[in-house]
């Protein structure tokens, strides 16, 4: 997932950190939170988060998904303390200025409110773009991601796993989950669900 925005007559783009990998081990669903996508050190990111942070991002910004934003959001508290650490902190005020001035991008007349977890999309994307930007980038990006990786995520089996780093690795779809037609679809091609048969 990637926010851009414009710099003059150029595009100055602010990578967010998309990570696939392996998945090290499927996790238990967060059966202690009902309604979570993730638990990350006992706090709770909602579902609902997930999924309006998709929903708000997806017309302005690259690769999002459920899995991106949710990466995102485990990884994004501890990226903007570290870059506050490093004296190059976000605020608030400059993630919404960077999610309008990209949602005005791709239409000018866009009159456009993010929610709260669209908005730790931004200072993430902001905050890690700062921390490159060191001189001591390296190293201080190794700290950040050792930190991330420290962290105690539990991630909802219906989002995926987590590897080694706690990125959100997508669940793989089974071959014997048959996805219904679409609305208006005639249904061809696609197999009736199960009705259940005496032993």
């Amino acid at each position: 997932m990637a926010v851009q925005r414009r710099a003059g007559a150029g595009v100055r783009r602010f990578g967010v950190l998309v990570a696939g990998g392996v998945a090290a081990a499927a996790l238990a669903g967060c059966a202690g939170q009902p309604g979570a996508a993730a638990v990350v050190d006992g706090t709770a990111i909602p579902t609902s988060d997930v999924r309006t942070a998709t929903e708000e991002l997806g017309p302005y910004l690259q690769d999002v998904s459920p899995a991106n934003v949710l990466t995102v959001l485990v990884h994004e508290p501890t990226i903007v303390d570290v870059a506050a650490e490093h004296g190059v902190g976000v605020s608030d005020a400059e993630a919404q200025e960077l999610l309008e001035s990209v949602a005005s991008q791709s239409d000018p007349d866009a009159d456009v409110t993010f929610s709260p977890a669209s908005l730790a999309v931004a200072r993430y994307s902001l905050a890690y773009t700062r921390l490159q930007e060191r001189e001591d980038a390296q190293e201080v990006l190794g700290e950040a991601l050792e930190r991330v990786a420290a962290l105690d995520v539990e991630v909802n089996p219906r989002f995926g796993t987590t590897d080694d780093g706690n990125t959100v690795v997508a669940p793989t779809a089974r071959p014997w989950i048959v996805v219904p037609a679409a609305d208006g679809a005639d249904g061809e091609g696609v197999l009736p669900a199960p009705s259940p048969t005496a032993p």
